[in-house]
């Protein structure tokens, strides 16, 4: 039983350490991914507040689209305590 358990961690070990080599040349493909990565701009979710709605946000969407961000103001609608919560 321990030496199968001994495999067993061994051989995790061992895939664990390939996944994070990767095959050869592959350097060069992570690089290129996290500089696309690092230009990505985030999306930005804006959610508004009490008496109010998604609209209140179109000015500052138009900046942010123009400057390159994905932006979403989705409807909330605040309905009350239970229902919001839920």
């Amino acid at each position: 039983m321990i030496a199968r358990r001994r495999a067993l961690v061994s051989g995790v070990a061992v895939a664990a350490t390939a996944a994070m080599v990767g095959p050869a040349g592959s350097t060069a493909a992570a690089a290129d991914h996290t500089k696309a990565q690092s230009k990505a701009k985030p999306t930005i979710v804006l959610v508004h507040g009490g008496f109010a709605d998604a609209s209140g946000w179109n000015g500052v969407i138009e900046r942010l689209q123009h400057d390159g961000y994905k932006t979403i103001a989705p409807a909330n609608p605040l309905r009350g305590v239970p229902t919001d919560a839920a």
